[in-house]
């Protein structure tokens, strides 16, 4: 088996078409994300970084209204200076803030609860009710870092990461078994003595560390790039510091978070390599297997992002597409669940169901349409 997962990682690899379009990718992103590098404001974050106490906030207040009274009714500038400290000071606001908005949310979350069982509700409101309730008691949003490092990091998943893995993935795969089909390998793949089985399974080993691969590339230089132009600090603030995910209810640190959205892209792609598997080998032509499959991938991108169309049952059903799965962040961004037999579920927790749905569906069907071909 090894030799074959070698040999069919050699198949993968020797296509010219993939360097290409990851080094052009990776120049276009590159691009992309130019401008000023970031850093000034560091030393001034470092002076109120940690937890946000009751005294460090009044102090961050009084110090941002004696920048203010500096130029109320004076038709002067805003030194530079002043502006990275307003910055840093009102993004303590902004922080206290929402920590403010959580300690509401809770209370009344207690207050409905109260009043539901005093009146003898029950039902699946009360249940997902409860579940919020649970999920905002156990953390609070009070550690303030300079993390814009961290951010950019997280953040490049749910655009050009996206889009580096679907693209390179449908390079990369859309022919694996198609190609056999033009080049009349398929009869020895369907006659070997190997076995169709260990073949197919050879195929699907080396495409999933194509794909291990394609992630540590991008996700190597998305992290160098990133630590480079902002610095690598402020792992350790709460995501809720994002603005993205200012009202999510997940008690989760930027690092933890970071893991988690690795593993929750890896999991979505490991789906889309499966349904690229399946349709090259329902495909006779590459170029057919390519556009399928790039349908499948970008229909949610387009639906949702490009001609925004807003209909809530489609949307609901796109957020659990392989793409919004590999984007990750909408799984998320707020307190989101479904209604299973009167039960809450977090749709992190359904994107999981689905998924593994999807690639024991996509390769139970895979293998058998490989066992039921003939051999001309």
């Amino acid at each position: 088996m090894k030799a074959l997962v070698k040999f069919e990682l050699y198949k993968i690899f020797r296509q010219k078409s993939i360097y290409i379009a990851f080094v052009l990718m990776l120049l276009l992103v590159a691009m992309s994300l130019g401008g000023q590098y970031g850093g000034s404001s560091n030393s001034y974050y470092h002076s109120w970084e940690g937890e946000l106490t009751q005294q460090k906030i009044e102090s961050s207040d009084a110090a941002w209204q004696a920048i203010y009274n500096k130029y109320e009714g004076k038709e002067i500038e805003w030194s530079q200076e002043d502006r990275v400290k307003a910055g840093v000071l009102e993004s303590i606001s902004n922080l206290h803030y929402k920590e403010t908005q959580r300690s509401g949310q809770v209370e009344a979350l207690k207050e409905y609860l109260y009043t539901a069982d005093k009146n003898g509700e029950h039902g699946y409101g009360l249940r997902k009710a409860g579940l919020q309730l649970s999920m905002l008691e156990s953390f609070k949003i009070n550690q303030f870092y300079y993390s814009r490092g961290a951010g950019e990091i997280i953040d490049f998943m749910n655009t050009f990461g996206l889009v580096l893995s679907g693209a390179m993935l449908l390079v990369g795969l859309a022919s694996i078994f198609s190609n056999e089909y033009a080049t009349g390998m398929d009869q020895f793949l369907l006659s070997s003595k190997l076995g169709r089985k260990r073949l197919v399974s050879a195929k699907i080993i080396s495409s999933m560390l194509y794909l291990v691969f394609i992630v540590v590339v991008w996700e190597s230089f998305n992290i160098i790039y990133q630590i480079n132009k902002y610095g690598g600090g402020g792992w350790h603030s709460p995501m809720q510091k994002l603005f993205k995910y200012s009202y999510s209810p997940y008690a989760l640190d930027l690092i933890t978070y970071g893991f988690v959205q690795i593993g929750m892209h890896l999991l979505g792609a490991i789906g889309l390599v499966a349904v690229i598997l399946l349709v090259s080998a329902w495909c006779r032509h590459t170029l057919l297997s390519f556009l399928i499959s790039g349908t499948i991938f970008a229909v949610p991108i387009v639906i949702m992002n490009i001609l925004k169309i807003d209909i809530s049952w489609l949307t609901h059903i796109l957020q659990f597409s392989i793409t919004k799965i590999m984007a990750v962040e909408v799984l998320f961004m707020n307190f989101s669940t479904i209604n299973l037999f009167g039960l809450p579920v977090l749709y992190p927790l359904v994107a999981i169901a689905v998924m593994i749905a999807t690639i024991v569906l996509s390769l139970s069907l895979l293998y058998g349409t490989m066992r039921r071909k003939e051999v001309m």
